[in-house]
């Protein structure tokens, strides 16, 4: 028997539509004659749903209509930069947002498809060009991670970035000398009155500044502090007993100190008096830290784009603590591998090699 012919405004329809009622369509799966509810939508849609349909029925994969791939032409690199995940630790999240605004300045308008290794390569080179290779580093790191996203999404058919040449930065930031740390110290109460505390506990402990700052009475257990290193999430018991003989103080006494105060506060380096936008007892912030620490060292007369920032106490803490012995800076410091606990134990030409003999 032969198939009831179409009605007339029906001719152009695709296989398997059906209009049980005005404006309500359902699609039939020839393959088991299973009915699916479209339900009521513009004939539009319900077209282009049931060839979809179709077509994954003929092919076994949907394909990309028209459309998507005129959507997907238009994709911006801005677009591609928003659909980065957005997870991470708040450290991350925060120099990822200045990496971007970076990349969005440069081209953030441009077709994902139109992105080019030149293109890339002049941003990371005029960044260079600039003297900041450490930032070169970084956006061009992103710059990957973001291409890679976008060849992932099919916005893009290659990761552009990661051809570009890769951008070797040598170290220039100058280390710190115990008589530097001495001359720093003295200026500090001019600065601000909580920085000799937090550069007393991040000598003696061998921690970084974002340990320094928000270390809390209640990480000391018995005769340990147990502190947990935001970067790597490495938990660390240090005694208290841990005594630096070069300024003759032990962890103990630090904290003694930073508690005399006489403030009710669970910090140890905490704000002594109440301003516009701290209050007495409340945590210091990671980059008041860095920024009044350079302050009084400009006081202290140690200039230069090169001169030692709070970090560099850190290497200072490994560097007298292997002149002293009897130590583990590789765990008090929290390095995993031998070459990281090597690259701050480098003076980088600050000191001499020292030849060391028994007896």
């Amino acid at each position: 028997m032969a198939a009831r012919p179409r009605m007339k405004k029906r001719a152009n329809w695709p296989d398997n539509l059906h209009e049980p009622r005005p404006g309500y369509y359902t699609w039939r799966d020839p393959r088991d004659g299973q009915t699916h509810i479209l339900g009521r939508m513009p004939l539009a849609q319900a077209i282009y749903e049931a060839t979809e349909a179709n077509v994954i029925v003929a092919n076994g994969k949907v394909t990309k209509t028209l459309a998507q791939h005129i959507s997907e032409e238009h994709k911006t690199v801005a677009d591609l930069v928003d659909k980065m995940p957005k997870d991470g630790k708040a450290s991350t999240l925060s120099a990822r947002k200045y990496y971007d605004e970076e990349i969005r300045r440069a081209f953030g308008d441009k077709p994902c498809r139109e992105l080019t290794v030149k293109d890339a390569s002049d941003l990371i080179e005029g960044i260079k060009d600039r003297g900041k290779l450490r930032w070169a580093q970084a956006v061009r790191s992103r710059l990957v991670a973001i291409c890679a996203k976008g060849v992932a999404l099919g916005w893009m058919d290659k990761n552009v970035a990661e051809i570009t040449e890769k951008v070797e930065a040598k170290v220039q930031r100058k280390r710190l000398s115990l008589d530097q740390f001495n001359a720093i110290f003295a200026k500090a109460p001019e600065v601000a009155e909580w920085l000799q505390d937090a550069m007393l506990l991040a000598l003696v402990s061998g921690q970084d500044r974002s340990t320094v700052g928000r270390w809390e009475t209640g990480w000391i257990n018995g005769t340990v502090a147990v502190v947990r290193r935001s970067k790597t999430e490495i938990s660390i018991a240090i005694p208290l007993a841990l005594r630096m003989k070069a300024i003759d103080m032990s962890l103990a006494d630090v904290i003694t100190r930073c508690k005399s105060s006489g403030i009710e506060t669970p910090y140890l380096v905490h704000h002594r008096k109440n301003h516009v936008k701290v209050r007495r007892g409340s945590p210091v912030r990671i980059d008041s830290i860095s920024n009044e620490f350079a302050a009084a060292r400009e006081l202290a007369g140690i200039t230069g784009e090169n001169a030692p920032t709070f970090h560099e106490i850190r290497s200072l803490s490994k560097r007298l603590y292997l002149e002293q012995g009897g130590v583990d800076t590789k765990a008090l410091l929290g390095h995993s591998t031998d070459q990281t606990a090597e690259l701050y134990a480098n003076s980088r030409g600050l000191e001499p090699i020292k030849v060391k003999i028994d007896g």
